[in-house]
């Protein structure tokens, strides 16, 4: 039990909080941006125009065709984001391997045990993608980093609702978690909707200045989501633990 409750509670704390810190430092060393396309240009990181995946990248404007645009070296910035989100990645597999665990420590009712035990392979497969996107900075292979961005949440939504039904048949957890789940599956069936669906941007592509801003600002509002579920889910666990103890 006392390991379970470090990688449930303790180490999503802090994988949590260095995540945020790293990212906040990044933006701030991060050299600025051209983008052509909608004739935007800055010398500073735009919460409006600049996605998560580009302070990930190993220069700027790599995406740009225009030889007169400097890419700037963004070494720095990478290596801050990038390894913070590798740590998410391997955070999140070793939260739902312990996940499937705890529900049998407690002695939980046998269909929580049981969707726990299905939870956990989707919830591995989720920390790999999430991980996979730190280890391939967008602009060292656009396809495969977008593959992994698009599957890491569409296998996040999957794992959701697999998480959900775990916590909802619980005797231990109250359905406050359960609809704290729930409704982190709406926002992002949303956000996956916009991703698939909505305006693309990437090299090559035609787009205006609000389909950039739509597809940036749902990016970041999704993440921000997501880390404020995961730690709703934390607390919970964290009292279980307590109980228990």
């Amino acid at each position: 039990m006392k390991k379970a409750r470090f990688y449930l509670v303790k180490l999503p704390i802090i994988s949590i909080t260095i995540f945020f810190f790293c990212s906040i430092i990044a933006a701030l060393i991060y050299p600025g941006s051209h983008k052509e396309i909608i004739e935007y240009q800055s010398d500073y990181y735009s919460f409006t125009h600049n996605f998560l995946s580009e302070l990930g990248s190993l220069k700027t404007n790599t995406d740009e065709t225009n030889l007169a645009i400097i890419q700037k070296d963004n070494t720095p910035s990478m290596l801050l984001f990038n390894g913070s989100l590798i740590l998410i990645g391997g955070t999140l597999m070793l939260f739902y391997f312990n996940f499937k665990k705890v529900f049998g420590l407690i002695g939980d009712s046998n269909k929580s045990i049981f969707y726990s035990k299905i939870t956990m392979p989707v919830g591995l497969l989720a920390g790999f993608f999430y991980a996979g996107v730190g280890f391939v900075p967008h602009d060292l292979d656009f396809g495969a980093h977008v593959f992994f961005a698009n599957y890491a949440f569409l296998t996040l939504f999957f794992l959701c609702i697999l998480h959900s039904l775990t916590v909802y048949h619980s005797n231990y957890l109250s359905n406050t978690y359960f609809l704290g789940y729930v409704a982190f599956c709406i926002v992002l069936f949303v956000y996956l909707r916009i991703i698939f669906f909505g305006p693309q941007i990437g090299p090559g592509k035609i787009y205006s200045e609000a389909d950039l801003m739509l597809q940036v600002i749902a990016q970041k509002s999704i993440v921000l989501t997501f880390m404020a579920a995961i730690l709703h889910q934390v607390y919970g666990f964290n009292i279980l633990f307590n109980k228990k103890r």
